[in-house]
């Protein structure tokens, strides 16, 4: 099956269930595994496992979980493994989790491995203003924070030269942006030749742009 979808209010159970483009709006029950490309939907899906490329929904709960991208409200699973990132905006609960970005709310994690975690206050967001805040705290730090070189004592090294480019990570966030944005419909508009104290600032405490009066 190309396509499997759930219809709101409904309750539907499979043992196994592997498809290319997974729609959840009501519940859906599979106590072996689920495999698809992407899972989308605002349902509820309990299951044994499972994985697949794109995962966006409000409840998961399964005994593990296998993905590239992750974005859910409410989330429960033992052994949480996602490549990119994942984002949760209510509740994670998990023993393991393993991924290049977090960015959580509320979580109860026994472990963590990944390259960057982002807390948020809890407050209700939509799943596109979660990773809106997500990015938006991500870019802040990054300006923020130097990172500390540590040098080797009592030690003779030369530095490697490399001939390839340093990766611009700044730029490939802020294209990640606009990205999301266009995507979920919205426009980034970029306001050239802006003076510095005019510029708008974002308020870490209420995640909130503060524009300066006119």
């Amino acid at each position: 099956m190309k396509t499997v979808y759930i219809p709101k209010g409904e309750t539907v159970s499979y043992e196994t269930l592997e498809t290319e483009r997974l729609v959840v709006k009501g519940c859906l029950k599979v106590p072996y595994g689920i495999k698809a490309k992407t899972i989308s939907g605002s349902g509820v899906i309990i299951a044994s496992t499972v994985s697949a490329d794109d995962i966006r929904v409000d409840d998961l709960e399964a005994a593990s979980v296998t993905c590239q991208r992750l974005i859910a409200k409410r989330v429960q699973t033992p052994e949480l493994f996602a490549f990119e990132s994942v984002a949760v905006s209510c509740f994670l609960s998990s023993a393991y989790v393993a991924t290049g970005k977090l960015t959580v709310a509320l979580s109860e994690i026994d472990e963590v491995k990944a390259d960057e975690v982002i807390h948020l206050k809890p407050r209700k967001r939509s799943l596109f203003r979660l990773l809106l805040a997500s990015a938006l705290r991500s870019f802040w730090t990054s300006l923020t924070v130097r990172p500390v070189q540590a040098e080797v004592m009592d030690a003779d090294f030369e530095p490697v030269k490399k001939d390839e480019e340093p990766v611009d990570e700044e730029l490939n966030r802020i294209v990640g942006m606009f990205k999301l944005a266009r995507e979920n419909g919205y426009t980034l508009k970029l306001i050239p030749g802006t003076p510095e104290e005019n510029a708008p600032i974002f308020d870490m405490e209420t995640e909130k742009i503060v524009r300066p009066a006119a």
